[in-house]
């Protein structure tokens, strides 16, 4: 069976080598000029950069866990947030050691004030009281306990070489044409697409365009700070009205010894068309237009399979995208 598949992030990358592990042939185009789609990373001044910001793995799903580990080892990085507020820097989720950091204990309403109105408001572009509740209900509980751990699952690390050389491996053998121009795979015959782009542009924004946020980075050097390491963390959240969201330090996650490394900062912005879709707005209008005209669109196609993020407009962690792929391909 030929297969085209449209985008080379980790869902495409990980549908094109469960086909091709099933004898098919591959195909996959990528708009970028690069692999990996958000997930990429490269390599500056001895540091790897996330050119998308954190991309930190995380799952309790053993599957998930070991078909990545095909392809690389992980170090034993575990993910670790302290939140810039009012009350000074404290680890998140609110646990015993914040209780400490402050000098109090804080009940939920507070945490919320404190930590997740402002930096949630920023990110979405609203205020609280308008987020869903599949938002502003995903605010951690407090935890009674010493955990600062930002995740809990049982399989958490990085790549130790870095997410774009665990994508080479995965991609060995498959053809991938990059900078690829946006409508290049229609017209091109297969006996399956698979499409991870937007799933408004799949259809020609027929009914519209579906709402997204977008990121804007900006990436810059600076000298090693103790507040950011392997044991501490490498990211700061910034819970105030500062108009980025996060300063993350890119030489923590492979704990990479330099005295200058990279920092990179998250701006939240609209998405339009000089900017990346990153979160779907499936909430309001946006949920409502999905539902109403592009999801029954999508169940109406034949030999077609929406995967991702954007294909399926909904969150998905990186094991989400992941096991999302094998469980539609298994059920072909």
């Amino acid at each position: 069976m030929k297969v085209n598949i449209i985008g080379c992030g980790l869902s495409g990358i990980t549908a094109a080598v469960l086909l091709k592990e099933q004898g098919h042939q591959v195909e996959i185009f990528e708009m970028r000029e690069h692999i990996g789609g958000n997930c990429y990373d490269y390599h500056q001044d001895g540091v790897t950069v996330h050119k998308y910001g954190a991309h930190l793995f995380h799952t309790k799903d053993e599957e998930v866990w070991n078909f990545l580990g095909r392809y690389t080892k992980f170090n034993n990085y575990v993910h670790r947030v302290r939140a810039n507020t009012r009350l000074g820097l404290i680890s998140i989720p609110f646990n015993k050691k914040s209780a400490e950091q402050i000098g109090r204990d804080l009940s939920g309403p507070e945490i919320r004030e404190l930590i997740y109105r402002d930096y949630s408001e920023r990110h979405w572009g609203i205020p609280w009281e308008e987020l869903p509740q599949s938002i502003s209900g995903r605010v951690p509980e407090k935890r009674d306990n010493y955990d600062d751990r930002y995740f809990t699952d049982a399989y958490q690390g990085q790549p130790v070489n870095g997410y774009t050389e665990m994508f080479k491996a995965m991609l060995e053998g498959i053809t991938v044409h990059l900078g690829a121009e946006e409508d290049a795979w229609r017209g091109r015959h297969c006996d399956l697409l698979i499409f991870t782009g937007k799933v408004d542009a799949y259809f020609k924004y027929k009914w519209g365009r579906l709402p997204y946020r977008s990121l804007r980075f900006e990436h810059f050097p600076a000298p090693k700070d103790p507040l950011f390491s392997f044991e501490k963390g490498s990211v700061i959240n910034e819970c105030n009205r500062k108009p980025y969201n996060r300063t993350m330090d890119n030489s923590v996650y492979l704990d990479e010894k330099v005295e200058t490394t990279i920092l990179t900062r998250d701006y939240p912005e609209e998405h339009d068309e000089t900017n990346l879709p990153i979160y779907p707005k499936s909430f309001g209008h946006g949920r409502e237009l999905y539902s109403e005209r592009y999801k029954p669109a999508v169940a109406a196609e034949t030999d077609v399979l929406f995967l991702g993020r954007l294909a399926t407009y909904a969150y998905l962690d990186m094991w989400m995208a992941v096991k999302q792929v094998m469980v539609k391909l298994g059920q072909r």
